[in-house]
């Protein structure tokens, strides 16, 4: 069985070792490079011409360009959120041939949970207060960051958008005991903590002491949380986006 050698478009800039390695593994598909390569995996590239003879895009083509690229089959971004190519006109180009387009979001699962907890028990517990007090006067005023410390045992904390990094931030919250709510726009039934629809957004903030916005950035989020929805979370709530 013969495989038919593939070209595939990047505009991701790698390490040296890394290219190498991509070569030797890619064999015997063929690698090209964009004009302008990114170092941020957020930034969209210019129109590039290598682009037009790609089976495979990865990493942050032009969103009209892939529209009006006949031959890619396949795009994947290096990123987890796709808000530059979440539109009908993206969507409609790429069914029409059969196309498909991925993200990464299994990439940054881990990673993006760890940093909230990190920063949910960084914050309960006045670690950056305690760390600033040490910078400015080396004082350390125990009673006061004692009082002002909290557990995370038996708070609650919604997690607003219940996708992939929502779902291991949960298991990695598990342990302490807190009251977890998700939200998402259709509750599967199978979600392993209890999840409501947006319509009960404003009674899931009322209640929380920790809101993690995970939501991508699209027309349809854009917005979602102004001054009266955050005047709903109860006085003291983090609000992490």
């Amino acid at each position: 069985m013969t495989t038919t050698p593939l070209t595939i478009w990047t505009n991701t800039k790698f390490a040296d070792n890394v290219t190498r390695a991509l070569h030797e593994r890619l064999a015997p598909h063929r690698l090209v490079y964009a004009t302008a390569t990114n170092a941020s995996n957020l930034s969209a590239a210019p129109l590039d011409a290598a682009l037009a003879e790609a089976d495979v895009a990865f990493g942050q083509p032009d969103a009209k360009q892939i529209q009006a690229t006949p031959r890619l089959r396949w795009v994947h971004l290096t990123s987890a959120g796709y808000t530059a190519y979440d539109n009908d006109q993206v969507r409609q180009a790429l069914q029409a041939r059969g196309a498909r387009l991925t993200t990464s979001s299994d990439v940054y699962d881990e990673p993006c949970a760890q940093h909230a907890v990190a920063m949910m028990l960084a914050l309960a517990r006045q670690l950056p207060t305690a760390h600033q007090r040490q910078a400015d006067d080396r004082s350390w005023p125990q009673f006061e960051l004692r009082e002002q410390s909290r557990l995370l045992n038996g708070q609650t904390a919604v997690l607003v958008g219940y996708g992939a990094i929502a779902t291991r931030l949960s298991q990695l919250l598990a342990p302490f005991e807190m009251k977890l709510i998700g939200v998402r726009r259709t509750v599967k039934g199978d979600e392993p903590i209890r999840v409501v629809t947006f319509d009960q957004l404003d009674n899931a903030l009322a209640q929380a002491d920790h809101v993690v916005n995970i939501l991508p950035a699209n027309d349809s989020t854009l917005g979602l949380f102004e001054a009266a929805r955050f005047a709903r979370c109860q006085r003291g709530a983090w609000y992490y986006n």
